[in-house]
């Protein structure tokens, strides 16, 4: 079930080993339920493990109007069937962001501030520091067993891994409201091996991959051209 978890930061934690590392959070909501959330900072393809990640400090989008309205815990959206469809995210599709300003970034390496684990630990250690004045929205799936939240990240233009999960208006991210400051910040992940040309099903269109299901041409992430589409749910 995709959704939008929305609560404060009580705790973090990073995983730095080679086994599908997570960096993860401990969000409470107002009724004080807690909620894990498992954030990937790895991909398992041994070829391309790094994952793509882009920060916007200075966030501004159209759901930024509507979430601070809405009450603490997991909220379902479904876009298509017309759950919360004004706060659904497509990276394709809703024109959030330049993924030609992704980076490819290792999940750990020795220093300060130049791993994902780092880039994503400097505002969530924020968010909990100032957490009675900090709110954290985390996109992603909510557990099919327990409660919490994983798949923080790109849900579409997979061929070899994941392809099931393959959808539109379903992607993760985190965006976090530093209300003290009236500052937001977003971050996005996406895999290397995701195609960012899909159909109307989160699926690559065809000529897209190689043969080893790999992006191409026109629809890497260096390469696609992202326009905000008028959304058409699926009939």
């Amino acid at each position: 079930m995709y959704g939008v978890l929305i609560g404060r930061v009580i705790e973090t934690f990073q995983e730095r080993d080679y086994d599908r590392p997570h960096y993860g959070l401990i969000i409470e909501t107002d009724g004080r339920r807690n909620y894990e959330v498992k954030i990937n900072v790895r991909s398992r393809d041994r070829n391309m493990p790094d994952l793509l990640y882009i920060a916007d400090d200075d966030y501004d989008a159209h759901a930024i109007n509507i979430l601070p309205t809405m009450p603490f815990g997991f909220h379902e959206i479904n876009y298509h069937s017309k759950l919360h469809p004004e706060i659904a995210v497509d990276y394709i599709r809703s024109g959030l962001f330049n993924p030609k300003k992704m980076k490819i970034v290792p999940h750990t390496q020795p220093g300060e501030s130049n791993d994902l684990n780092d880039f994503i630990d400097q505002y969530m250690s924020k968010a909990k520091r100032e957490k009675d004045s900090t709110v954290v929205y985390v996109y992603g799936m909510h557990y099919d067993n327990g409660i919490g939240v994983h798949d923080v990240h790109m849900m579409q233009g997979n061929t070899r891994y994941q392809p099931n999960e393959n959808g539109t208006y379903h992607d993760g991210c985190v965006l976090v409201h530093y209300k003290s400051e009236d500052k937001w910040t977003a971050y996005f992940l996406a895999f290397q091996s995701q195609s960012w040309c899909t159909d109307d099903r989160g699926r690559p269109k065809d000529g897209s991959v190689d043969g080893n299901g790999n992006p191409i041409g026109n629809c890497t992430y260096k390469t696609v051209d992202v326009q905000r589409e008028e959304p058409q749910p699926i009939s």
